[in-house]
């Protein structure tokens, strides 16, 4: 198996014009190949591709990787799987993979899905093949183009001075609470979305919206853009829809909340205590 150091360089390209050295990592849905012995992704290389007996629906490249051609292999699903390898969901690697890989794995699982759902023309029905140049799907009867999907969504911390707002949706295990988020539509702008979502969600306004980062949330094509804002009035109400309960925390006891390892959300709420907690220190703005 190929290992990745911290200095890997990923690159996202469309098409290998370079064809350099294969390398593959295997995505059959959600499910990523692993290697049973380090308890991570499992990166193969052309001989081991060639000896592993994998049954491969499609190849589809997704960047380069160091000085190597990166693939994804779309399993068959009646595939056998290389000796000492076994199927996890992507889900469950977050926070336990390099962050280095994330990137990687959710290009890959997203492009795989893509191309499964893009097979047929939704204008005319005709069979689509890839482009040769674009990522892009191409009808060749009517020249409609299908892109991958992404979705932009808002993710947002809002905090009153010292305290946070938290909530918890019904979709969380346990007791986890994060930020609030919700689906950019159509016509909106990213400011217009936060205003809207977190008044539906929590009864609240909020103001002075300011951007913190974004990450690529492959479950299954959502980019999250995050923010952070300052409450602006408004009785703290959940809609009990989605968010079942939201509360105001003091930033030095939070409840069980999401790691910045693994989500966008963990970040943000790091970043705001980080800040909190060192505003005596010199410098601090």
């Amino acid at each position: 198996m190929i290992t990745l150091s911290s200095k890997t360089t990923f690159v996202v390209e469309n098409t290998d014009t370079k064809k350099l050295e294969k390398i593959f990592l295997v995505v059959k849905g959600e499910e990523l190949l692993i290697d049973n012995v380090s308890q991570n992704l499992a990166l193969i290389d052309n001989e081991q591709y060639k000896w592993s007996e994998m049954t491969v629906k499609t190849e589809h490249f997704i960047g380069y990787l160091d000085n190597n051609s990166l693939y994804a292999l779309e399993l068959k699903d009646e595939s056998s799987l290389m000796a000492e390898t076994s199927l996890k969901p992507f889900r469950t690697l977050l926070g336990i993979i390099p962050d280095v890989y994330f990137g990687i794995c959710s290009r890959s699982i997203q492009l795989v899905e893509w191309n499964k759902k893009s097979k047929y023309c939704g204008v005319c029905g005709s069979q689509t093949s890839l482009h040769l140049i674009e990522k892009a799907m191409l009808c060749k009867d009517c020249n409609n183009l299908i892109y991958p999907r992404i979705s932009p969504c808002i993710i947002v911390l809002v905090t009153d001075k010292e305290r946070l707002l938290l909530a918890h949706n019904k979709g969380f295990p346990g007791k986890m609470y994060s930020t609030l988020a919700g689906f950019i539509e159509v016509g909106e702008t990213v400011e217009e979305t936060i205003k809207r979502e977190i008044l539906e969600e929590v009864n609240i306004n909020v103001k002075n919206c300011q951007y913190y980062g974004s990450q690529s949330w492959p479950f299954p094509s959502q980019l999250m853009l995050g923010f952070h804002a300052e409450y602006d009035g408004g009785e703290l109400k959940p809609d009990g829809d989605e968010i079942d309960i939201a509360d105001w925390f003091h930033y030095q006891s939070l409840p069980e909340v999401p790691p910045g390892s693994i989500s966008i959300s963990g970040r943000l709420i790091e970043s705001y205590v980080n800040k909190l907690s060192n505003k005596d220190l010199p410098g601090f703005t």
